[in-house]
């Protein structure tokens, strides 16, 4: 047995079921130990694309997900979705091959240094010089993404090691690997608890990384305390729960802000509280450090990634752990003042009532009604909100696919999913091309669940190709693209702050329609809300992929005040 059969086998024995990879020369021993194993390769059209359906595999599962590259240029396509996966604490393991170590001092067809490549976006990355360190290393690797998933565990493999059949009894030994986490200052965490008087908790993604959402339930359920998400954390908590207050921050509800701002005490658990999440303000970003300051003391945070920290008081631990210590103390929450809670709920219902759950007065209102008048008719085009609103409305209990672009922040604002929503998209990095491969990512994921992907006709050109693994594999993905034939965010900052005329932003598009039908997908064109909404009542039953080209008007986004122009 070579190391390439070891490192499948132990693949296997971990329980992982897919991979997305593009093979190449030095990744091909690895590629035959593959072809006779049960594990099932998802051949993506792009080595992007690959590691980018390996990232939202794991945001729609739960679990890490894997991705293969050969060296040189296939390992340099993975870097984008690598980074997308770092910025967003995504657990994944990436397995790039690469030319034999004999070759390495000779400038080397496709050689390059790709461990100082990958080094800064990800967590970890090993370089095994020989098959029995190897075998050792990938099975730390799977310990670290599923003992400490912070992000992205990247295994280089020359070659040589692939083929190197001298791994003796290494396939047979154990390792033991142990977070180093610190839960001293828990003790404080509770004590502080049970004498705060304005609560509030803060939900983020590795909520659903610690597979901790049941638990969340029944502590909010045990006590009345205030929630609110960051981006990733929307949906965590199904949204006509009258504890979810909505996401908190830039495009926060306004109730989540004021909660923020005028609790005495804020729990984080599993967020990165980057500046979007603390800027309830709206403060311009040359005052960020101010921002942290401000409320720092009162930040009680805890997450698996130390380098994340920003609390006054701070636990670097797993969620699961610290909600059971929550669980043996029955003083903590016990002084909520009713002032408190009546007066959140008396300010959350009356929004409900005048503007619908959580919705941010100041945007979303004023958003919806713009351009209502102009949706039902061919002579003006359909408003990008609307089409957006009418998407997402139609698919509350679904996963969500969101790439970049103008529609994002549309997305973000209008998304309120019901049990079981799930919106996936890139916070950190956001990078055009995301959708296609992130739809992939999702369906493989959950065969049986609905899935959408909402993409703009600039980010759709940076992936497109991922069109031909969606047919290959009938993938039952509905792609929604906006079509308004332009780089929209861009030309709307090139006006707002630079006074320029539209420059390098307007797209000649191809007939996207065409397209997808070249790669055998089933596709329609809508102008108005009322072909839309055939267009989604007629695919509602659909187990097969279908494009929906939707030509929209040019729309700005509304800003955050820090942003508009003074």
């Amino acid at each position: 047995m070579n190391t390439s059969k070891a490192l499948v086998e132990i693949l296997e024995e971990s329980n992982i079921n897919f991979i997305f990879g593009h093979p190449g020369e030095q990744i091909l021993p690895f590629y035959k130990a593959l072809n006779t194993s049960k594990i099932k390769h998802i051949l993506c059209k792009n080595e992007q694309g690959a590691a980018m359906a390996a990232d939202a595999y794991a945001r729609s599962s739960g679990n890490f997900g894997t991705c293969l590259a050969t060296a040189g240029p296939g390992a340099l396509n993975m870097v984008m979705g690598i980074a997308t996966a770092f910025k967003d604490h995504v657990p994944m393991l990436v397995i790039t091959g690469d030319v034999p170590n004999s070759f390495k001092a000779n400038n080397t067809f496709q050689d390059v240094d790709l461990v100082s490549i990958f080094e800064p976006i990800t967590i970890k990355t090993f370089n095994p010089h020989n098959g029995k360190t190897a075998i050792l290393n990938i099975k730390e690797a799977i310990e670290i993404l599923t003992k400490d998933p912070r992000g992205p565990v990247h295994l280089n493999l020359p070659k040589d090691v692939l083929l190197d059949e001298d791994i003796g009894k290494s396939i047979k030994k154990k390792i033991n690997f142990t977070p180093n986490y610190d839960y001293s200052n828990i003790d404080l965490v509770i004590e502080k608890l049970e004498i705060a008087k304005k609560p509030l908790i803060i939900l983020g993604a590795g909520i659903r990384w610690s597979k901790t959402s049941e638990d969340i339930k029944t502590l909010l359920n045990k006590y009345d305390v205030p929630i609110a998400t960051t981006y990733h954390g929307n949906g965590i908590i199904e949204n006509n729960n009258k504890l979810n207050l909505g996401m908190v921050g830039v495009r926060g509800t306004s109730i989540a802000n004021f909660v923020f701002k005028n609790s005495d005490l804020i729990l984080v658990l599993g967020a990165s509280l980057n500046e979007r999440t603390l800027n309830v303000d709206n403060k311009p970003l040359t005052e960020l450090s101010d921002i942290f300051r401000e409320y720092k003391s009162k930040i009680i945070h805890v997450n698996i990634d130390k380098s994340s920290l920003k609390g006054k008081i701070n636990v670097h631990g797993d969620i699961k752990e610290v909600l059971n210590y929550f669980k043996n103390n029955d003083g903590i929450f016990s002084n909520i003042s009713t002032e408190w809670i009546n007066g959140i709920y008396k300010n959350h219902f009356e929004d409900e009532d005048k503007y619908g759950h959580n919705n941010n007065v100041q945007i979303k209102d004023k958003s919806i009604k713009i351009g209502k008048n102009d949706v039902e008719t061919n002579k003006n085009l359909l408003k990008p909100q609307i089409a957006i609103k009418t998407i997402l409305n139609n698919y509350q209990n679904s996963y969500i696919v969101n790439d970049a672009g103008s529609h994002t922040t549309w997305v973000t604002l209008f998304w309120e999913p019901n049990e079981g929503g799930q919106l996936v998209y890139s916070g950190g990095m956001a990078p055009m091309g995301y959708g296609l491969p992130g739809a992939i990512g999702v369906s493989i994921a959950n065969p049986e669940r609905k899935v959408g992907v909402i993409v703009g006709d600039g980010g759709i050109q940076m992936n497109i190709q991922e069109l031909a693994t969606i047919f290959e594999y009938n993938l039952p993905i509905t792609i929604f693209l906006l079509n308004n034939s332009q780089l929209g965010i861009i030309r709307q900052w090139e006006k707002l702050f630079y006074d320029m005329d539209p420059y390098e932003v307007n797209l000649e598009n191809p007939n996207f329609v065409e397209i997808a039908n070249a790669y055998h997908i089933d596709s329609k064109r809508v102008f108005t809300k009322n072909e839309l909404d055939i267009a989604i009542d007629e695919i509602k039953n659909y187990k097969k992929p279908f494009l929906i080209e939707i030509l929209v008007d040019e729309e700005d986004i509304p800003l955050p005040g820090n942003l508009k122009k003074k």
